[in-house]
Formats: C-alpha cells, structure tokens, sequence
C-alpha cells in the first residue's frame, strides 16, 4: 500500500513537471512568433521608407509602429537636392523592436539641374 502510495506521488510529480515543461516551451514559442512579426514589420517599413512611401502613409498601415525622421547631411547632393534622412523606427508598447535606418530621400531637382 506505501508503495503504491509513493509511485503515484511520485508519477503525479512527474506529470507536474512535464505539463510546467509544456507551457514553458508554449510561451517560448510565442514570444519567439511576436517577435519574428516585429522583424517582418520593421524590414516591411525599413522597405517602403526606401522605396519612397511617406512616413505618413507607413504610420497608418503600422499602427503599433513609431517613426521618427530626422536629417543626416543636408544637403547630401547638391545638384538633385536629394538628402539623407535617419529613420527611427520602434513599437509604441517598447519590447525591444528598434532598428535606426539611413536612407536617402529624391530630391526636388531634376537631374543635371542647377543648385
């Protein structure tokens, strides 16, 4: 009867950890889904910055997104009047998806014009 006893305390504590093990792993797993979706978002931003969307445009498809622009080297070509611009780009709820983006902007001159 003692044995019986003790096998079943000790099976139960087994099933205890295998389960605290389960829902370890299960978290894991979603923290590391959350957070390939923010690296997905930002390479998705970083793109369309490049690609000439307006910050404007980006900030309404990326609710959860912050952008901030700020100048880098103004004027960096003279002749087109294009500029570097750094992009700050992060989640409004802060878990830890920042990346810092240098691109350059078109300029408002025709190419070969005059500054």
């Amino acid at each position: 009867m003692t044995e019986t006893l003790v096998a079943m305390v000790i099976a139960m504590a087994t099933v205890v950890t295998v389960m605290a093990g389960l829902a370890s792993a299960s978290e894991s797993s979603r923290a590391a889904a959350g957070r390939q979706q923010d690296i997905l978002a930002l390479r998705n931003i970083e793109a369309r910055l490049r690609a000439g969307i307006s910050p404007n445009a980006i900030a309404d498809q990326y609710p959860a997104w912050r952008i901030e622009l700020l100048p880098a080297d103004r004027p960096a070509d003279p002749q087109t009047g294009a500029v570097l611009t750094v992009a700050f780009i992060s989640r409004h709820d802060a878990r830890g998806s920042d990346l810092e983006v240098v691109f350059l902007e078109p300029g408002t001159r025709a190419v070969g014009g005059r500054p």
